[in-house]
């Protein structure tokens, strides 16, 4: 039962993260440079946990390191593209195509690569999340014939994301299943700490190129506001995942995980309605709900 309860919390966890990084993209300048100082802040408060919590060790492998610069080299257009997205459109919607991505190519990934079986509620909840997808592109379509600027961008970038967070999804399965990789907590230090240096590299090019317009823009990220907020998304995301960690020891990932991604959905969108009074029309609470349920499909 106490498992379950890290999986609550943990949901949780990841609600709080979505809107945290909205309130980010309100408080300071959007543009590549505030987003990537964003990712770079939260990679190193990851980095130092995950290195706390692994006793201050550091497992290293060829393979891992070359999967951990490769998962930091996603993370750049993850976090840029969220960050857009986040300023035109909804928590519920961003919520929804960010975690069923998650979910949904990881598992195309072990069906088609790694020969996993397919079982009838992983159908099942392919076509309903199929569904999803299509239903809310034809609601856009249409809000767009009603020209609501903005609309169609943001479906464009939310399906962007659905793709690049599913290839983070990926590249941590495919760490998963190789003999030579280090264990988990290690491969996460990695992550962050190459998503931190790269991040940080390009934060400094984009600098030297547009020095007149990008420093004005740094000044809004290091208010005290603005500070407090990466360090409670930061917060937010990797105790969501050291969560998740500590109850795989007992609850199997395959019902982990759509208990995770639908309740992300269903929360954050709760969250959004009563912080930010986001009401998501009819059309988009159905794609809403159909994603909830195509996410508890997973688990059987």
């Amino acid at each position: 039962m106490l498992d379950y309860f890290l999986i609550f919390l943990a949901v949780g966890c990841f609600a709080l993260q979505f809107l945290f990084t909205k309130i980010y993209s309100n408080r300071v300048e959007q543009n590549f440079e505030t987003a990537l100082t964003m990712l770079f802040l939260t990679s190193v408060f990851g980095a130092a946990l995950y290195f706390a919590v692994n006793g201050f060790s550091l497992r290293f492998s060829n393979l891992s390191a070359w999967l951990a610069i490769v998962f930091a080299v996603v993370m750049i257009p993850y976090y840029t593209l969220s960050f857009k997205a986040l300023t035109l459109g909804s928590v519920a919607i961003y919520s929804t195509f960010m975690m069923l991505g998650g979910m949904l190519l990881p598992f195309l990934y072990g069906t088609i690569w790694l020969k996993e079986p397919l079982s009838w509620g992983k159908a099942v909840g392919c076509a309903v999340l199929c569904v999803c997808i299509v239903a809310q592109g034809i609601s856009q379509k249409k809000t767009e014939n009603e020209k609501n600027k903005g609309n169609t961008l943001f479906f464009l970038l939310c399906l962007c994301i659905f793709i690049v967070n599913g290839l983070t999804g990926v590249i941590a399965k495919a760490h998963q299943t190789r003999p030579t990789a280090v264990d988990e907590v290690s491969f996460t230090v990695l992550s962050c700490l190459f998503t931190a240096l790269l991040s940080l590299f390009l934060l400094g090019v984009s600098l030297c190129f547009k020095r007149k317009r990008a420093f004005p823009s740094m000044k809004t990220v290091f208010k005290p506001t603005a500070l407090g907020v990466v360090t409670l998304l930061g917060a937010a995301m990797h105790t969501g995942n050291f969560l998740i960690l500590i109850a795989a020891a007992s609850i199997p990932a395959s019902v982990q995980f759509p208990l995770i991604s639908g309740g992300t959905i269903l929360l954050s969108a709760l969250l959004a309605l009563l912080l930010f009074k986001e009401k998501p029309p009819k059309k988009e609470w159905f794609c809403i709900f159909g994603a909830f349920l195509s996410s508890l499909f997973f688990a059987f």
